[in-house]
């Protein structure tokens, strides 16, 4: 896992994050809503002329954008750019609409600012850049709406104008400034996580062959056997065990041991890699986790390991060559990962009783 994928991850993290906070804030205006249309006696129009205007027409472009949004950031069609833009034009919407009914309320007329300084989590500063354009546009629309409502003193108006104004262009300075500590931040985070991932991914495999060890193989099964659960698809356990490898190691010493187990190692990855995940186990047994494939797939993948191993020459061997045994045990269903692997384990038994170098398939 790369940089890249690990900051594309934050962001979507971000963003549905994000979405889940104004799904909060726009509940909260609604229900603010029909708590004044409720309760306040004189709201300079008829109750359900109120309730149309302020609670139907909001909760309506509320649903819209919010469900809108949920569904395009689900189906992942957008890059994590366009995604940014996306949730930051949703932001815009849900506080646009308080903003534009309650105009003649300085303090909602000003929410859409708040949306200048939540952009600092995209670490875009085009994004903040159109933010801050909408935000003056919005203002301006409200501005001409509020000097036709009262009757403000020249001084007063533009006073308030001039505030206004003053205090969008802080908030985006100031956003600005954050774009660029937050994209560090996002950077630093980025790459810490890909170290912890590397380091988790290396404790995870055998250092000797590449394979993912023991305690993978164990995690692996049980998720192996939920899915399976859940889809009904087929799944085998494959386990393999090098003949007389003890042989080996006293005739040839550990260390041509170790060529023999990378190289079958090797042949393990190269011929699972498309049907499942190869695993060292321990010592000279390994084993392939097949889902998602019939019985005569893999036995053709086991042969054909097998087949490899027994021809492979070994430069410090003699002619006499070297092969390894097999078991195979399809899952069944309601079977525990013990159960399961044992019936894989005792056809490999069976292989070795048998005068080795074959496969036994469990019944």
């Amino acid at each position: 896992m790369n940089n890249d994928t690990i900051n594309v991850d934050i962001s979507k993290k971000w963003q549905l994050l994000l979405w889940k906070v104004f799904l909060s804030v726009a509940i909260m205006f609604m229900v603010v809503e029909v708590i004044i249309c409720l309760v306040k006696k004189d709201l300079g129009m008829a109750r359900g002329a109120y309730m149309g205007l302020y609670v139907a027409i909001p909760l309506v472009i509320y649903a819209g954008v919010l469900s809108g949004t949920l569904y395009v950031l689900k189906k992942n069609k957008l890059t994590e750019n366009g995604a940014d833009w996306l949730v930051s034009m949703m932001m815009f919407v849900i506080f646009i609409v308080p903003a534009f009914e309650h105009y003649d309320a300085i303090v909602l007329a000003l929410l859409p600012m708040v949306s200048i300084v939540i952009t600092a989590v995209f670490a875009n500063q085009n994004i903040t850049l159109v933010m801050t354009l909408l935000t003056f546009c919005s203002l301006i629309i409200n501005d001409i709406r509020l000097y036709s409502l009262f009757e403000w003193k020249e001084i007063s108006f533009w006073a308030y104008v001039t505030a206004s104004f003053g205090l969008v262009l802080v908030l985006s300075v100031v956003t600005f400034l954050l774009n660029m500590h937050t994209k560090e931040l996002m950077e630093s985070i980025g790459n810490f996580t890909v170290r912890q991932m590397n380091l988790m991914t290396e404790l995870r495999k055998d250092p000797l062959t590449g394979l993912y060890n023991r305690r993978s193989f164990e995690e692996s099964l049980e998720k192996e056997i939920r899915r399976t659960e859940e889809n009904g698809e087929k799944a085998y356990i494959a386990i393999f065990d090098i003949d007389h490898f003890k042989n080996v190691n006293d005739t040839y010493g550990h260390s041509n041991g170790d060529v023999v187990i990378k190289a079958l190692c090797k042949m393990l990855k190269e011929k699972s890699k498309d049907y499942g995940l190869a695993f060292r186990y321990g010592g000279e047994e390994f084993v392939i986790l097949f889902n998602n494939i019939e019985l005569p797939k893999v036995i053709n993948v086991v042969e054909d390991v097998r087949t490899e191993f027994r021809c492979y020459y070994f430069q410090f061997m003699n002619n006499s060559g070297i092969t390894c045994s097999c078991g195979v045990a399809e899952y069944s269903k309601g079977e525990s990962a013990k159960a399961w692997f044992n019936r894989a384990d005792n056809s490999l038994y069976q292989a070795k009783e048998a005068g080795r170098n074959r496969t036994v398939v469990s019944e």
